[in-house]
C-alpha cells in the first residue's frame, strides 16, 4: 500500500498496483466539464482510475450544504453529462470517510463501445466538498467497488 496526500487535507491508502496520473493527463481529463481533477491514480492492468476533485464554497453555503442533497444534485449533473452514453443510475450509497460519513452514487455508461461503471463519493471538509471517483470497466465492477471501499475507508484528515 502507498500513502497519497490529497490537497494537503486528506491522506489515503492505495494498493501497490496504482500509479499517479501525470498532471497533463489530469488536465485532459478535466476538459469534459465540471470541476478540474486535482489528483488521480490508476491501475493499468485492471483498467481502473481513482480521481479526486474539490470545490470550496462560501462559509454560509458550506454550513448549510447537506452531503446527501449534494450527492443527488451531483448525480443530476452527471446524468446530463452522460446523456449520449447510455447512462444508468445503479444507486446511491453512504460510507465512512475521514472520520465522518460520505454520500455517493454509482452509475453505468458506455465509452468507446465498452461498458463502464463509475462511483462518486462526496465528502465535506469545512468549506470544501471533495469528490472521490472510481472509474472502471463494468466487467470488474464488484472488485472495483471493493477497492474503492477500502480506499475511501482509509481516508483520513491530515
Amino acid at each position: 500500500m502507498s500513502t497519497q496526500i490529497i490537497n494537503e487535507t486528506f491522506s489515503l491508502q492505495l494498493p501497490d498496483t496504482f500509479e499517479p496520473i501525470p498532471a497533463e493527463e489530469l488536465r485532459r481529463l478535466s476538459e469534459g466539464g465540471g470541476d478540474p481533477v486535482g489528483w488521480g491514480a490508476r491501475d493499468r492492468e485492471n483498467h481502473v482510475m481513482v480521481l479526486a476533485m474539490w470545490k470550496q464554497y462560501p462559509a454560509l453555503l458550506a454550513r448549510l450544504a447537506d452531503p446527501k442533497a449534494l450527492a443527488k444534485k451531483n448525480e443530476q449533473l452527471t446524468r446530463r453529462l452522460y446523456e449520449g452514453h447510455g447512462y444508468r443510475l445503479l444507486g446511491f450509497f453512504s460510507g465512512p470517510a475521514a472520520g465522518g460519513q460520505g454520500e455517493g452514487y454509482r452509475f453505468a455508461y458506455t465509452a468507446e463501445n465498452n461498458p463502464h461503471v463509475r462511483g462518486t463519493l462526496l465528502v465535506k471538509h469545512g468549506r470544501t466538498v471533495y469528490s472521490f471517483l472510481i472509474a472502471g470497466r463494468e466487467e470488474n465492477m464488484n472488485a472495483d467497488q471493493e477497492t474503492f471501499r477500502r480506499i475511501t475507508e482509509s481516508l483520513k484528515a491530515v
